[in-house]
């Protein structure tokens, strides 16, 4: 009773210091942002952490240097930059705002992202004003890194190498691809495996060593020695999030092994949970971080559950198999929940690979790493040696880049995804045998199997100044693009095809760009590269590449119809959606809409994308007037100096009484129909958690 009463002090203890460190850090982290935004001056010095150089601009990390807010972060684009280099010292200029950014289905929270890494404002580099560079300067592992980077640069595979030893990840598209596809992701992020294999191999040295000198305590010496090497492989690492929180873990078991009592596994796991919640009460709302923890937990499961590895080898191979399966799939459900879908390939490439690279490549790469800092000769040989062990994991990158095996699973949610999980963790601690492998085989099954759409469904894009609207039911799959040329190419990268393989959309019907240019032809090329079935539809007359609207219409009468204007057609079209009449504007002016009015007296729509991104060139009042939609859509840009819908087009939407759902304000707008009602909802409100906006007053 005593104990028990111990333990629940000890955690009542443990939660108000964790909900003292989280409120104390958001509130300086709220205060520290009011004083950078409030700043009369403009004027700000600042240490460069990063560096991210393209053709015109620069994206920039930046650090605070002096006032209250010192030592958090900016991140600016800045045009047209002079030549850069972390460690630089700066007096800039700059605009800011609050971390804001892009809410997509399937993307990362932007405005978290910025609260976990202490980033708290964005914006960019006044370039009329002055900018002054205070002290150039190379740290210490700038310059290392740099002596490394002549090393390995002219390998095949010194990109992967580059990841592995400094962190850096600067991958191509196809890369990012195949290593999304593969599921191996987490070999070229430098955390718990990576630090956990330098500490290993050096405690295995040093235990050696220190045993042959004769020494007391060998073992603990060799123990507490074996963290500089882990350390020093972390801070080549840049101490980043990922490899900081493992080279914290293992300093707490470390420490926990030396200087408390001995605990089982699941208490070393519980002590780690709640120490780095305690240093870092945001890592809370982290993914990664509950990726990680989970997946240490599911190991020592797998590991209590399987009990000892076998001594013979047909059977350790078994062993090997099982565990790695079993493994898999419940990591598959852990990245169901994360990220709404999991690597059909992960348990071929974990089989494959982890040791491979766990006990040959990255050894191989660390004694090279090791052996060209003691000054040694012939160290290009190690480096060509780490290159030739490399290529086989860079091979199956490329292989999976081109493979469509990443099944998502957009509509499971992070609640049903957990629910399987614990449901197979319940499984497996009741040893049941015959149903382990029948409950896993459903939960793959169910999670592959793709999703049926039994309604209508749009999903209108936060994509800024820009339309991304998707349509999506029975018999019809349109794309309606209103992109800006100079942009095209980066959204159709960054967003439309990420959307497409979010929702496995298989086939493309119909890509409707009414305000079609020459110039989008590569941007689309790469669209029909993927989607090679799909026709394209513009407001202009009819070529060998492109179909005319009426077209459409005429190809889906039961669907779409088109409001056909004898000059200057704009592609005004009808979509039914189970009932419901959405009219998509194409490239609608005032003028047009007159027309439009005479023409047709009897149009009227449901819902109404405004057009022009509700500019006054548009949208006017006898238009709504005659539509009477009962909701409207607005894909436009919610900051800035001039907002939208613009202040003369204000007045009419609220005359009318018309709810807007503005896709730069709330995020991406997915609304589903069905014949008697709809359901909409925004990835703002999905989002969570809410409390982090504001410390508690």
């Amino acid at each position: 009773m005593i104990q028990a009463a111990y333990w629940r002090n000890g955690l009542l203890l443990g939660c108000c210091g964790f909900l003292a460190s989280w409120h104390w850090q958001l509130t300086q982290y709220h205060q520290a942002q009011q004083l950078v935004l409030q700043n009369s001056l403009d004027f700000y010095q600042v240490k460069l952490l990063d560096v991210q150089q393209r053709s015109t601009d620069s994206t920039v990390l930046l650090q605070l240097l002096n006032g209250k807010a010192a030592g958090y972060r900016l991140k600016v684009s800045w045009q047209q930059p002079p030549a850069l280099a972390t460690g630089q010292h700066w007096r800039l200029a700059l605009r800011l705002k609050a971390p804001s950014g892009r809410f997509n289905p399937g993307s990362p929270n932007p405005e978290l992202r910025a609260l976990l890494n202490q980033v708290v404002a964005h914006g960019y580099v006044n370039t009329s004003q002055p900018t002054i560079k205070l002290r150039q300067t190379q740290p210490m592992r700038e310059a290392l890194l740099l002596k490394l980077e002549q090393q390995y640069a002219a390998l095949d595979t010194a990109v992967l190498m580059r990841a592995l030893v400094s962190g850096e990840r600067e991958f191509d598209a196809t890369l990012w691809q195949g290593l999304r596809t593969s599921g191996l992701g987490h070999l070229l992020v430098i955390s718990g495996l990576h630090i956990s294999l330098v500490y290993g191999w050096s405690l295995l040295l040093l235990s050696w060593l220190l045993r042959r000198c004769g020494l007391r305590q060998a073992m603990n010496l060799a123990m507490l020695l074996a963290l500089l090497p882990a350390l020093a492989y972390a801070w080549l690492a840049g101490f980043a999030i990922p490899t900081l929180r493992a080279a914290l873990a293992l300093l707490i078991v470390l420490l926990g092994r030396l200087l408390l009592r001995p605990a089982n596994p699941a208490g070393y796991w519980g002590l780690l949970c709640c120490s780095l919640l305690l240093l870092q009460p945001f890592w809370l709302l982290s993914y990664s971080f509950w990726l990680s923890l989970s997946a240490v937990a599911l190991i020592l499961l797998l590991l209590w559950r399987l009990g000892p590895a076998p001594r013979k080898f047909w059977q350790r191979c078994r062993y090997f198999f099982r565990f790695h399966l079993l493994l898999t799939s419940l990591m598959a459900l852990l990245t169901l929940a994360f990220f709404s879908g999991f690597s059909g390939l992960a348990l071929l490439s974990n089989l494959l690979f982890v040791p491979w690279c766990t006990l040959l490549a990255i050894p191989l790469l660390l004694m090279s790493l090791l052996y060209y800092l003691t000054g040694l000769p012939f160290a290009g040989v190690l480096w060509q040696l780490s290159d030739y062990a490399l290529r086989p994991l860079n091979y199956w990158l490329t292989l999976s880049a081109d493979l469509d095996l990443w099944w998502s699973q957009p509509y499971l949610g992070m609640v049903g995804a957990c629910l399987l999980l614990l449901l197979v963790v319940a499984v497996l601690v009741v040893r049941a045998k015959a149903s382990v492998l029948a409950l896993l085989s459903a939960t793959m099954l169910f999670a592959v199997l793709p999703a049926k759409l039994s309604s209508a469904q749009l999903t209108l894009l936060d994509s800024g100044q820009s339309t991304v609207l998707l349509l999506r039911q029975a018999g019809l799959t349109l794309l309606y693009l209103d992109l800006p040329v100079e942009r095209s190419e980066a959204l159709l990268q960054q967003q439309i095809l990420p959307l497409l393989a979010y929702y496995r959309v298989s086939g493309l019907d119909a890509v409707v760009v009414p305000a079609y240019q020459r110039e989008m032809q590569p941007a689309l090329a790469t669209l029909r590269q993927a989607y090679p079935q799909l026709q394209l539809y513009t407001a202009a007359a009819a070529t060998g590449q492109s179909s005319s609207c009426e077209q459409l219409a005429a190809a889906y009468t039961t669907t779409v119809r088109h409001w056909r204007l004898p000059e200057q057609d704009p592609c005004v079209l009808t979509i039914m959606l189970n009932g419901w009449q959405l009219l998509l504007p194409g490239k609608l002016s005032v003028h047009s809409e007159r027309q439009l009015l005479l023409a047709y007296p009897e149009l009227t729509a449901d819902w109404y994308l405004l057009a022009d991104y509700g500019r006054a060139t548009a949208n006017s009042l006898a238009f709504l007037q005659q539509l009477a939609p009962v909701q409207l859509l607005l894909a436009a840009n919610s900051a800035g100096a001039h907002p939208y819908p613009v202040q003369a087009v204000r007045p009419r939407l609220g005359l009318l009484n018309l709810p807007l759902h503005h896709s730069g304000e709330q995020g991406a707008v997915s609304i589903e129909f069905q014949p008697q009602y709809f359901r909409l909802h925004t990835e703002r409100q999905r989002r969570w958690p809410r409390w982090t906006e504001k410390p508690t007053q």
